[in-house]
């Protein structure tokens, strides 16, 4: 994903769809926090439609790094660590 405009109107265009909503960021290697905040906001907006978000994989490096120095992990919820890990413990 070369920028969140394109990451943005990818998950806009998923939420138009039906059923659960599968990610795959396994080959992320640089993000930054829009790319996180945009995920969340996919998160929201599918829950509000009854819909499920799952990532394919457990985040890679790069976006588990993103998450600690964001502070996305200093109080996580049993969700959030499925949703991002897979219910694995943070690395």
């Amino acid at each position: 994903m070369r920028n969140a405009a394109d990451l943005r109107q990818q998950c806009i265009d998923a939420l138009a769809e039906e059923g659960a909503i599968h990610i795959d960021i396994a080959d992320v290697t640089d993000a930054d926090l829009s790319f996180v905040q945009i995920l969340c906001a996919l998160r929201v907006s599918a829950a509000d439609a009854g819909r499920e978000v799952r990532l394919r994989t457990p985040v890679p490096a790069p976006v588990a790094a993103l998450l600690e120095r964001a502070g996305f992990l200093a109080a996580p919820t049993p969700q959030d660590l499925d949703f991002w890990f897979h219910g694995e413990a943070v690395q």
